[in-house]
């Protein structure tokens, strides 16, 4: 109890009051902490997870080689047959957007068809106040709230796929050219997944209108959490609000909820 005191004080003093963020309890329907969880704000990179689940739902051939095609930067230069699990990779562990937009520009159907299939995705789980309208999460008009983004990670908590993709620390992607191979080493935007080891789900993400972001699932004493934090100026009170939320000592359950139920379905 002493721990959680600790950190609702941390969460509510002066240099965290901007954004928004949730440490929600999956095991009892319940917010531990919760801080503007209802705010429409723009989600930046963790807009790559709503990318992710699409392509898996899609029933595209993950070891499809396609060609990389996007006007952002990335790893993969354009024209480069790339295995569509490699562009996975690079997308969830380095936040890879021509990756992202690679994966939605071969997206079967073609890209329109990928912007109908993820927004038809997220109203299919009522999430009223999200839309993307890009895959890579540059666009400010990508948003979502603290508490949707717990419904949703909620529904891909059990994906065996995402959390594959979504907790290496660090990656190797091999490209066969001629005789030789192309060496892509990817590194994980999250500083917590370095820190701790029971992070399952991880994406953080940034734009100036953002802010820093990241999204976690995380595993303690049993019980699954989801950590949202939302807007924060920089990586050092995005990390700082994140960690005290992983290392917080879970509260016991109340006697009434009084929070909204979440109900979660599966992504697949």
């Amino acid at each position: 109890m002493k721990k959680i005191l600790l950190l609702l004080l941390f969460c509510t003093s002066a240099h965290a009051q901007q954004g928004s963020y949730a440490l929600y309890d999956y095991d009892n329907l319940e917010y531990q902490v919760s801080y503007n969880a209802t705010e429409v704000r723009p989600i930046a990179s963790i807009t790559k997870l709503f990318t992710a689940i699409t392509v898996l739902r899609s029933g595209a051939d993950l070891t499809e080689k396609v060609r990389v095609k996007g006007k952002s930067n990335g790893r993969f230069p354009n024209g480069m047959l790339v295995p569509r699990n490699d562009l996975m990779k690079a997308m969830l562990i380095s936040s890879d957007n021509r990756a992202a937009e690679t994966l939605a520009n071969t997206y079967p159907g073609g890209f329109d068809v990928f912007i109908r299939d993820a927004n038809a995705y997220i109203r299919g789980r009522g999430l009223i106040q999200t839309s993307i309208e890009e895959p890579t999460g540059l666009s400010q008009n990508n948003v979502s709230t603290a508490a949707e983004l717990v419904s949703f990670l909620g529904s891909i908590r059990n994906n065996e796929a995402i959390r594959n993709y979504a907790d290496d620390k660090t990656a190797e992607i091999l490209i066969p050219k001629g005789k030789k191979f192309i060496h892509i080493r990817l590194h994980n935007t999250n500083p917590s997944i370095f820190k701790f080891d029971n992070i399952l789900i991880s994406k953080t993400g940034f734009t100036n209108p953002a802010g820093r972001c990241v999204i976690m699932l995380v595993e303690k004493e049993h019980r699954y959490y989801a950590i949202v934090v939302l807007g924060q100026q920089t990586i050092k009170t995005r990390s700082e609000i994140a960690n005290e939320l992983i290392t917080a000592s879970p509260l016991p359950p109340k006697a009434t909820t009084v929070a909204d139920p979440i109900v979660f379905e599966s992504a697949m």
